[in-house]
């Protein structure tokens, strides 16, 4: 009689890392693809962005057989988030303007790594501001830079079951804090 295996925490890391996202697809197209919203190029397994300052020409267009829309897209569109980072406190008030430019900056680091990484939605909330972001590496990335920038206290609760990751940030006070 074969005994079962016990249960371990890499266990839940090995089906976490297994896609559960329902906007994946498998193969979108295997000769290629360009989202028509974005711009991005799917070839080789990969979605990538067009070299800056160029896109996607009418000729590589035509040399690409499919025009689709790639799942940071879709998500935006159907507001289907895969992290939410939650920025609150009494020193929010006196720096929204310079921790929302630290966010969009943030972004668009990730975004050159991995064009599906976006914001989706930046909303104010009483008592703070609400990013939702389509992957949970970007909240994770988004939180660990103001904490990086600002100090204050950082908190991480992840889904067991989906891919989802809930950031929380919060600094009461003016002044230097340990970091």
């Amino acid at each position: 009689m074969r005994k079962s295996k016990p249960y371990s925490p890499a266990a839940v890391k090995k089906r976490e890392l297994l896609p559960k996202d329902p906007y994946l697809r498998k193969n979108p197209n295997p000769d290629g693809a360009v989202c028509a919203e974005c711009g991005a190029v799917y070839k080789s397994k990969r979605w990538a962005l067009p070299a800056k300052g160029a896109s996607v020409s009418l000729k590589a267009r035509a040399s690409i057989p499919a025009v689709v829309t790639c799942p940071a897209c879709q998500k935006a569109r159907d507001k289907y988030p895969g992290g939410v980072v939650t920025l609150r406190g009494h020193f929010l008030d006196g720096h929204r303007d310079e921790i929302l430019n630290l966010v969009r900056n943030e972004e668009a680091r990730a975004r050159g790594y991995n064009p599906l990484e976006r914001i989706i939605e930046i909303k104010s909330r009483a008592g703070g501001i609400e990013v939702t972001t389509t992957t949970e590496k970007l909240a994770q990335r988004i939180g660990r830079e103001v904490k990086k920038a600002y100090g204050g206290i950082l908190g991480y609760t992840w889904s067991h079951d989906v891919k989802f990751a809930r950031v929380g940030w919060e600094r009461e006070k003016e002044g230097r804090e340990p970091r």
